[in-house]
């Protein structure tokens, strides 16, 4: 049921109950309730019907290389009933087609499994939902209605940890303040203070609507009573829901889905042409007639048709299919992307649909998050302003480090604590509500990242005691998992907390009242540190305040000097402190200003809620006037820095001729600063054209967003949603691009879904955004995205050489099938022959040409064009120049064994089997006709042939010939995988050696091989018999020349053919549409 929302984030709280039609003090009436349900419907996620197992599963043949194995296996079999009652056949007459079957199940099976798993982004949302609500209807409170059956216009009552249940306008505050955690939402990654004003502007950005809460989100601290102005789909959430389901319906199959798709209808077409051409050049052998006197008809009568020879020859036109085919590829495609993912896994690059793992090779631009993937998402201070001796005098202080281990950087210089510098270190000790922690040996934050920041700062400072800093150091070095924060765990010593007046937007400030703690022994202290006790001890407190820079300054009316003296405030050094402030501000640093206070006026000598001036904390309007006239203390520049290895990264990148976009939720200037670090753009670089907002880019026209898109370079997007981000991969799709995303929330799902291959972050990424994505970084770090990228471009060069040895292979099957049947030759390969040479001896060496080693070139190439066929006419000229000698030397050595008794050096005639003429093998259905001929018996291992019927000498005494036809077969295509090594490097730059796992899977084939010639029910079963090592020699003579052809061919492809352009820094040009 589609509703418009009421804009309430823009109308008051009285406005909002008015639309709805709600008294705030007594909720809504059961009447009102089931009118509301009959219109609004329940309170959750539409569910869509899951897809019929049977529909999956029929969906898993519509393809056509496994439509054109069916219908081989369908004919095979029809075939195999037909003759079953031959003898001579029996059951291996259907091990052909069966097993063609079983690879088709299996196949249908896998991606059945697959595409059960593809769709739980939904699944995860609706985990995400609140269970039940604490609702006021009727004037009574309901503490665990079911989220459910909530509707709009009744009131809801939110508590710290309660997960929001539906979209709801705040209508009261009760507590000092509200913040909730909408960072899988927004991508804000604080918790976001929320009020009961309205926004002026009915249009603004989601993380603008500051009056409302939004389903899914927690609440970080306080509570409220709001009222619910939407539910269900017309929710937030429910809006990325539907977003996530039209994205599913927009994606688009990989680029090598499509490629294999158009490679599979094209060899289709090939195949029942041949098929068709075989099966006609020898109708003779089945149909006859004579012609009628005075005319080209046939004779009445005259007309002779052979049902036998017809079935014959069309069983050849289906082993001709079944050669044509490369049954194997589809399982060594999945293997070699397996194998791929696996490396990746190794790289912190988790791929969740494997043929993402190849589209990674073709991609053109990486739409980029800042915080946590082009960051480091921690938080550090960098820069430290304070005053010196004079108030003329300011010393700026350079923090090292950029994590949360206080060990890693120091302040540099830092001779002896300062006076103001310790207050300063204390202010970030007590006036925080965060913290750091260690395990096993690595250091996070514990609440805010702002916060854990000056935590570390105030490690690194340490104490004005430089022994009592020393021990907390040593003691940190020995256990740092207990002894993380020692110098702040002695600031906590010292000092009581009394109260805290937490942070608000309007003064942009947070303060903390402490007093000093009961008098103890103060062996070893440093007088300074008494002195500083003492002065508190005379007001009884001290407020410790730290805020914006800009906000603080106005507030302050005194300073503190490095010796401890304060002075007050004037102008001159108001301007210099502002000018410091702006020139932070300028490199893209946050600044935070420390202050503090002594003299509290009413809140003197302040003990708890007894004290007179307690009314004070509890309404925040009176924390300005109680963060007045402070002293200033100086000024902290914080950051979060670039990772070390993104700017190598970029570079690699643009060297690739992969174009790098940012997207950030971060202003502008920040965002720029980021950029220029990292080598997005250059430090004296004009981005007026580069750098925009993402508002004003989606007010742009279709034409102009293309205009600023194209060009070389990189781009930035500030202050961008994630709508946004889905605008932005829609179009770079249509102008040709293949776009990478990356996104770690809620919101970021859709545009994951959309983009060609979705990046989502491991460890700061929702559920919901990692089933959405094709890849997980498992470090959240861009250079992993980079990592995986030259991983695809290996893999796909890999796939390209499997798939070049497969079909060039399979083309040596196909000519020699066909050369067998132009010349009239018995059959030298039968179906299952074949079959076992497509699955089984190709498999391993296939498969191990997913393990060569990646070009040392591969990322100065630009990326692959996404519609780059995988047949050109150079690779097709070269696989029929290899296929076209793989049929003559197969039919060759099938010839050679009947016409020759020794060849270039090589007896044949040692079993003692007859020779015949070149005449008589190619009209050997007419040996009935023969007379005196008589074949002598053979031996073929310890089994002897014997001919009762002279003319069984072509059919059942054809075993040692289609055995040395299929022996030849298996050596070429072992070669032939070497070859395969590289598409133009000889074997003398790239040796057999350079990939072991080919020279193993190579065995492996011979051995297979082997196994059927030597084990006698196996032999039987292919129809093959032993050979000898002088039958051995023949083979290699007839095999080993495939190496030289296809040395001859690499030469020509590289020195005349192939060219290999470099990326550079200025990728493709991007397409108009």
């Amino acid at each position: 049921m589609a509703h418009e929302v009421f804009p309430a984030w823009a109308r008051s709280a009285e406005e909002t109950a008015d639309f709805h039609k709600v008294d705030v003090q007594a909720g809504l009436t059961a009447t009102s309730v089931e009118v509301r349900r009959q219109e609004h419907g329940y309170n959750e996620l539409n569910k869509q019907p899951p897809k019929p197992l049977w529909k999956q599963a029929l969906a898993q043949f519509d393809d056509m290389l496994v439509k054109i194995l069916l219908i081989a296996a369908m004919i095979s079999l029809v075939i195999a009933y037909l003759e079953g009652a031959a003898e001579d056949e029996g059951i291996r007459a259907y091990i052909e087609p069966g097993v063609i079957l079983l690879i088709l199940f299996i196949n249908a099976v896998v991606g059945v499994w697959q595409e059960s798993n593809a769709e739980k982004a939904l699944e995860a949302l609706k985990e995400m939902q609140s269970d039940t609500a604490h609702v006021l209807r009727e004037g009574r409170w309901i503490s665990d209605l079911p989220a459910r059956e909530l509707v709009p216009g009744d009131v809801v009552q939110v508590h710290v940890g309660d997960k929001l249940p539906a979209d709801v306008r705040v209508v009261s505050i009760k507590t000092a303040t509200l913040r909730v955690e909408q960072a899988s939402l927004t991508g804000e990654p604080v918790a976001i203070l929320k009020g009961v004003e309205a926004h002026a502007d009915v249009e603004c950005d989601l993380h603008d609507k500051d009056s409302m809460l939004f389903a899914s989100t927690a609440v970080a601290n306080g509570n409220c009573i709001g009222i619910v102005n939407s539910t269900g789909m017309t929710t937030e959430i429910g809006k990325i829901q539907k977003q996530i389901q039209d994205a599913s319906e927009e994606e688009d199959d990989t680029p090598l889905k499509i490629k294999l798709d158009e490679f599979g209808e094209a060899l289709a077409r090939i195949i029942f042409w041949i098929c068709v051409t075989v099966w006609v050049i020898n109708y003779h052998h089945f149909l006859s007639w004579e012609r009628a006197p005075g005319s080209i008809l046939p004779a009445w009568g005259s007309v002779r048709f052979s049902l036998a020879k017809c079935t014959y020859y069309f069983k050849i036109a289906v082993a001709l299919a079944v050669a044509a085919i490369p049954e194997g590829l589809p399982a060594v495609i999945t293997t070699c992307l397996a194998l791929g993912t696996r490396k990746m896994a190794r790289r912190h690059a988790i791929v969740r649909k494997l043929p993402s793992v190849e589209t990674l090779g073709c991609t053109t631009v990486i739409c980029s998050d800042k915080t946590g993937t082009l960051t480091t998402n921690n938080m550090s201070v960098v820069k430290l302003v304070t005053l010196g001796s004079t108030s003329k005098d300011m010393q700026e202080w350079v923090v090292e480090g950029t994590t949360y281990d206080p060990a890693k950087g120091l302040v540099r210089g830092l001779q002896h604590l300062q006076r103001n510098l310790e207050v300063i270190a204390e202010n970030c000790a007590l006036n925080n509500e965060a913290g750091i922690e260690c395990r096993q040996g690595t250091y996070r934050a514990v609440g805010g990242n702002t916060e854990a920041a000056l935590i570390v700062l105030a490690e690194k400072l340490g104490l004005a005691d430089r022994a009592e800093t020393r021990h907390c150091e040593d003691l940190r070095n020995q256990d740092p998992d207990t002894h993380h924060s020692g110098i702040c765990n002695a600031y906590h010593s010292r000092v009581r907390t009394l109260a805290t007046l937490e942070f608000d937007r309007n003064r942009k400030s947070m303060s903390t009242i402490v007093s000093a703690a009961s008098p103890t022994s103060s062996s070893g202290a440093d007088n300074m540190r008494l002195t500083r006790q003492a002065a508190r001890q005379q007001s009884g407190m001290q407020l410790l305040v730290k805020g914006a820079a800009e906000f603080m300054l106005q507030r302050c009316s005194h300073m503190m000097l490095a010796d401890g003296s304060v002075e007050a405030m004037d102008q001159a050094t108001r301007g210099q402190l502002q000018a410091s402030i702006d020139s932070m501000a300028g490199q893209a640093l946050r600044c935070l200003a420390f202050a503090a206070k002594e003299d509290l006026g009413e809140l003197n000598g302040y003990n708890g809620e007894s004290h007179p001036g307690h009314r004070l904390l509890l309404d925040n309007k009176h924390y300005p006037d109680i963060e007045s006239n402070m002293t200033w203390l100086g000024v902290a520049g914080l950051r979060d820095p670039p990772r070390a290895e993104v700017a190598g990264a970029i570079q690699e990148c643009y060297q690739a001729g992969i174009r790098v976009m940012v997207i950030t939720g971060d202003n502008k200037l920040t965002a720029e600063a980021i950029c220029r670090e990292i080598g997005i753009f250059s430090q004296d670089e004009d981005i007026s054209s580069t750098s925009i907002t993402s508002k004003h880019f989606s007010h742009m026209s279709k034409q102009q967003q293309m205009d600023f898109l194209q060009g070389g370079g990189g781009r930035c997007f500030s202050r961008a949603e994630p709508k946004h981000k889905q605008d932005l991969v829609r179009l770079l799709k249509e102008m040709g691009q293949v776009c990478a995303m990356t996104g770690d929330g809620v919101n970021d799902a859709p545009a994951l879904k959309l983009a060609d291959i979705g990046v989502a972050m491991g460890i700061a990424g929702t559920e919901v955004a990692k089933e959405a994505s094709d890849m997980v970084l498992a470090d959240d770090n861009f250079s992993t995205i980079v990592a995986a990228v030259e991983e695809g471009r290996a893999i796909y060069n890999n796939m390209k050489a499997f798939i070049r040895y497969m079909i060039s292979s399979n083309i040596g099957e196909v000519a020699s099938i066909f050369f067998t049947a132009a010349l009239g030759l018995p059959e030298g390969l039968i179906p299952v022959q074949l079959l076992w040479v497509n699955l089984v001896t190709d498999g391993p060496p296939a498969t191990a040409l997913g393990f060569n080693p990646p070009d040392v070139d591969i990322m100065q190439k630009p990326p692959r064009d996404k519609n780059e066929n995988l047949i050109y006419p150079w690779i097709l000229f070269r696989w029929l120049c290899v296929g076209i000698y793989v049929g003559f030397a197969t039919v060759g050595v099938f010839a050679a064994w009947y016409m020759f008794g020794s060849l270039l050096g090589v007896r044949l005639d040692g079993d003692g089997h007859t020779p015949i003429t070149w005449y008589q093998l190619t009209h050997w259905e007419q040996c009935p006709q023969w007379k005196d001929f008589h074949p002598n018996p053979y031996m073929a291992g310890h089994r002897s042939f014997t001919f009762d019927n002279p003319c069984d000498y072509f059919t059942y005494g054809k075993a040692k010939a289609s055995t040395l036809s299929l022996s030849v077969l298996v050596s070429i295509e072992m070669f032939n995988a070497l070859n395969a090594l590289s598409e133009d490097n000889s074997l003398l730059q790239m040796p057999p050696w350079s990939n072991p796992w080919l020279l193993l899977a190579g065995a492996i084939s011979f051995i297979s091989h082997f196994a059927i010639l030597y084990i006698p029910p196996l032999a039987d079963t292919f129809s093959i018999v032993p050979l000898s090592l002088a039958e051995w020699g023949l083979v290699l003579l007839f095999a080993l020349p495939v190496i030289v052809i296809d040395e001859i061919l690499k030469a020509v492809g590289r020195n005349f053919v192939n060219t290999t352009p470099t990326a550079g820094s200025a990728p493709r040009k991007l397409k108009q549409v």
